[in-house]
């Protein structure tokens, strides 16, 4: 990569004016005009080269602008949950193309997905390239509408190990939908394979007040540390409803804890106490969720959101400032992923994950570059997808020039059209949002 800005997101936050050099996957240089020879060179000029953005919770899902505006008992109970026991392998594959899609052509290189039918989703991961995480979302009640504890043994038993990008993790939807038993389990077989689990957590209200009620006053937190016990293999999404000793105790912990604040405000859920828990030394990463309740997997969106929302609630304008949120989307992630010895900043020896970010852009000027410059405010607050240049996972390119290069984006779109209407009329909701017949 010749000619760039390089955020590096290391340790010192340095931003420097170099090319940087990979060989076989790895970072091998980072300087100014390096003297190296190259078999291939990615035009970095006007540009940033950023640590590829790590998606710490999504859903690869079929439904972007399809359930909108409704009132959350009619979305997930006439809605949601018909469709998602509908989904079948072929509306999957036609979804991870979708979503991978996407994300590599925002700069996303790695990602979690908690979702249905996840060797299939792996398979297109094997594909597009992309680093990816699979979490079978594991539903108990009602039944149908997830992955069971089976079939999650099936997938670990199937993909640990078998491929050095895809990760094969145990994925309990949450603690009012699965079962003690189901996650007790998931603990003895999660720690024997040493693979994590991924699990939402205190994302409402109504699910504070249910888990107090089934455990005798405990917080889903508590529960969830009772189950499994909290730590650095366990991915908790939302945390959006936590008491102080909750802060702690993940904090504590050192348990991931995946932010989602567009989808926390579509939802009506609140605002997590981010501020309070990086306060606090907690591990804190950034994800989308899903394009259903996003609606985009848009990281440098999700950045602009997380900086908003908490300065709104805080009423601080100075809390959680552009380099914070610009690493809980880079390292941050990935140190919630338990992959930040390989990815999440510009280092030597570490992956070539990398994304290379358009700057010439009427959006990004003025463009500071005297003293600390303004290339991260930049990055965080004006840029968005569409920006993203070049996308470089393990030293493979991915995408140049804005042109996909593992992943067919007229077979994804065309497949996406036609496997969402055949899951929304197979599960008898196409006529209730958009007339005609289910038939």
């Amino acid at each position: 990569m010749r000619g760039g800005t390089v955020v590096t997101v290391d340790a010192g936050d340095r931003i420097l004016e170099a090319d940087v050099a990979v060989r076989d996957g790895r970072i091998v240089a980072i300087g100014a005009r390096l003297d190296m020879a190259a078999t291939r060179v990615l035009d970095a000029r006007d540009a940033v080269v950023i640590p590829g953005l790590v998606n710490a919770h999504m859903h690869e899902t079929l439904d972007r602008g399809v359930f909108e505006d409704l009132p959350f008992t009619t979305w997930l109970y006439d809605f949601a949950l018909p469709k998602d026991r509908a989904y079948e392998p072929r509306h999957m594959r036609a979804a991870a193309l979708l979503n991978q899609a996407e994300m590599i052509a925002g700069g996303t290189t790695s990602a979690i997905d908690i979702f249905r039918h996840p060797h299939v989703a792996a398979e297109v991961a094997q594909r597009s390239g992309m680093r990816m995480t699979f979490s079978p979302q594991v539903v108990d009640d009602p039944v149908g509408p997830g992955e069971t504890l089976a079939t999650n043994i099936a997938f670990v038993d199937e993909w640990h190990g078998r491929s050095p990008l895809i990760r094969a993790w145990f994925g309990p939807h949450g603690l009012c939908s699965t079962l003690p038993a189901t996650y007790e389990r998931m603990r003895e077989l999660a720690s024997a394979a040493g693979v994590g689990i991924h699990t939402h957590l205190a994302e409402s209200r109504d699910e504070v007040t249910a888990i107090a009620e089934r455990t005798g006053g405990l917080t889903p937190t508590q529960y969830l540390d009772r189950l499994v016990g909290l730590g650095p293999d366990v991915v908790a999404a939302h945390c959006v409803e936590l008491t102080d000793a909750d802060v702690q105790q993940l904090a504590g912990s050192g348990t991931g804890v995946a932010h989602n604040p567009t989808s926390n405000a579509k939802l009506g859920n609140g605002v997590a106490r981010i501020v309070d828990l990086l306060a606090a030394g907690a591990v804190v990463g950034l994800g989308t969720d899903s394009n259903m309740t996003n609606n985009n997997l848009d990281m440098f969106e999700e950045m602009r959101m997380a900086a908003l929302v908490q300065k709104q609630a805080t009423r601080d304008p100075a809390v959680l400032p552009s380099a914070s949120v610009l690493r809980m989307a880079t390292i941050g992630s990935a140190t919630v992923l338990g992959l930040v010895h390989e990815v999440g900043s510009i280092e030597l020896g570490k992956r070539a994950d990398l994304a290379i970010v358009d700057l010439r852009r009427a959006h990004t000027h003025p463009l500071i570059r005297s003293g600390r410059g303004n290339v991260v405010e930049h990055l965080v607050w004006s840029c968005s997808a569409a920006d993203v240049r070049h996308t470089v996972v393990d030293g493979r390119v991915l995408m140049e020039d804005r042109q996909l290069l593992t992943i067919d984006l007229d077979e994804a779109l065309d497949a996406a059209d036609h496997e969402a209407e055949h899951l929304l009329r197979s599960a008898g909701v196409f006529t209730k949002r958009f007339g005609g017949t289910d038939a």
